[in-house]
């Protein structure tokens, strides 16, 4: 009982850490040039340390997201430059009354999945594997596509996280970002030995 007690509160240690971490680092770069290298970040700080909570250190983090600080601005926008091209052509398909508009906003939320979904998988890939972007984006397209089931289930883990954190807004300050980096890896495990097993055939 005592080892699991502290197993959990290790683990809430953890995501603690990482979301006042995630949340520095984003101040830090003016919000718009920070959430990016933030996120990548402490999505690599976990993937290297997991629950060592000893080897967590905000020097580690300052230094990490310096590094190559523009880039990964650049390439963490691409994503969210479409996503808010997608979102205002949704706001306009809500003034057309035609019944042939419902497709077209089926599609456009269709997109908007894909494009973040795309955005998270390929951060944890590159936070996982030494790929680049380019390479990164075509792992987390066909991780997309490799199983609907997983699909669904990140799509409810997501919705179900912004439900809660906006009941309890708390959670965002303190523990939603790093629960989300937490179950975004374990959701993309079954990918990642997939990968394992390529490159071992390789």
């Amino acid at each position: 009982m005592g080892r699991a007690a502290d197993k959990i509160f290790t683990r809430i240690f953890i995501f603690l850490i990482m979301t006042v971490y995630f949340w520095i680092l984003t101040v830090a770069g003016l919000v718009v040039l920070g959430i990016g290298p933030a996120l990548r970040t402490v999505t690599e700080m976990y993937m290297d340390n997991e629950w060592d909570y000893k080897k967590y250190g905000f020097g580690k983090a300052w230094r990490r997201f310096k590094q190559d600080f523009w880039q990964e601005n650049l390439h963490t926008w691409y994503f969210p430059g479409a996503g808010i091209v997608l979102a205002y052509n949704l706001y306009l398909s809500t003034t057309v009354n035609q019944a042939w508009m419902l497709f077209v906003q089926f599609v456009i939320v269709a997109a908007l999945i894909f494009d973040f979904s795309l955005a998270m998988f390929t951060a944890m890939l590159r936070s996982h594997y030494d790929v680049s972007f380019k390479d990164a984006v075509k792992l987390a397209i066909v991780q997309f596509f490799s199983s609907f089931i997983q699909l669904l289930v990140f799509v409810i883990v997501t919705i179900v996280l912004i439900i809660v954190s906006l009941k309890w807004p708390g959670l965002i300050l303190f523990l939603s970002p790093g629960i989300y980096v937490f179950a975004t890896d374990v959701l993309s495990h079954q990918w990642y030995a997939k990968i394992d097993k390529m490159l071992e055939a390789a």
